[in-house]
Formats: structure tokens, C-alpha cells, sequence
């Protein structure tokens, strides 16, 4: 199997992973117990990037190793961090989580299990850290972010893969 299909897969897996399973439940990272308190490391920015564009928007027009800033919120999939992977997962702000639909009682939000798959797929991308956990750095479920990085290998419209060199959390 090509590096491509092994991406294509692990994304595709990772998406539609976890949907209706209950567990904890958090609306942010500061509420999360799973989430490590922040401490400073390099890829974590002080600055919020300019130019930031949509998941959607970026999918439909990003080119493998074009530099690019994207705006989402760390979901998608049950587990959106896997403890000590430089890799996580984030939806574009036009998709609500499941915390954010008036009376649903979701244990995790982030997963957007509310959504369908093929709409997690289109609103999704896989971002990946050079050899960081997420979680070293604070991330957690639901936090707003600004990915700064390289647009990864793009097998088809479907995937998007970002090359992190650093991460703003708006809000903070």
C-alpha cells in the first residue's frame, strides 16, 4: 500500500470513528480532564495568523506544498488527539458540533456525531504536528484554532492534510 492510500485510509478511518459512543463530557479544553495544562513550546503562536481561510474553501482550492493558514475547531471523531500523536483532527467552523444544537445531549460534542459522515468528510482535515503531541501544547477537544502550515499530499478532493509548523488558539 502507497504512503497516499495509507493517509487516505487512516483519515477516512479516523472520521467516522466513534459516532453515538458516550463519554465524557467537555465543551472545551479548560473542562476536559484528558487535556494537559499549557506549556510553552515553539509551534504554539503568540500571533495570530492573517489569511486564514475555511477547511471547505481550502479543500477546494489548496495545492499539495502551497504554505497556508486554515481556521477550525479540533473534532471530528471521538478521539480527535490520540495521546502521544503528533496527528489530530479539525472540522470547519460552519459545521456545528452537537454541543452547539439546542436540547442534544451529546456525552462528546466533538465528534459531531450529530452530522453525517459524508458531511464530517467534506468539512474535515488532518493536521500533523512534526513529531509534537497536541496535548503537550494544551490542545483539547472543541478549541478554535489557526493551523499554519503546508498543504500535505492531496490523493483526491476529499483528503487534506496539513504539515503544522504552528498553531494559534483564538480566544486565548
Amino acid at each position: 500500500m502507497s504512503i497516499k492510500s495509507a493517509v487516505v485510509l487512516a483519515a477516512s478511518v479516523a472520521l467516522v470513528s466513534g459516532c453515538g459512543e458516550q463519554s465524557q463530557t467537555a465543551s472545551n479544553s479548560s473542562e476536559n480532564p484528558t487535556s494537559t495544562s499549557a506549556t510553552p513550546v515553539a509551534w504554539i503562536l503568540e500571533t495570530q495568523p492573517e489569511n486564514a481561510i475555511s477547511i471547505s474553501e481550502a479543500k477546494a482550492s489548496a495545492e499539495e506544498g502551497q504554505e497556508i493558514a486554515i481556521r477550525g475547531r479540533i473534532g471530528g471523531r471521538k478521539v480527535p488527539i490520540t495521546e502521544g500523536s503528533p496527528v489530530f483532527t479539525v472540522v470547519d467552523m460552519s459545521l456545528p458540533h452537537c454541543g452547539e444544537i439546542p436540547g442534544d445531549k451529546c456525552g462528546t460534542p466533538w465528534d459531531y456525531c450529530c452530522e453525517t459522515a459524508e458531511d464530517i468528510t467534506a468539512n474535515a482535515a488532518t493536521i500533523r504536528l512534526a513529531s509534537a503531541d497536541p496535548r503537550v501544547g494544551g490542545l483539547g477537544e472543541l478549541d478554535e484554532v489557526i493551523i499554519k502550515g503546508t498543504v500535505g499530499p492531496r490523493p483526491n478532493a476529499e483528503v487534506l492534510t496539513i504539515n503544522a509548523t504552528g498553531v494559534y488558539v483564538v480566544g486565548e
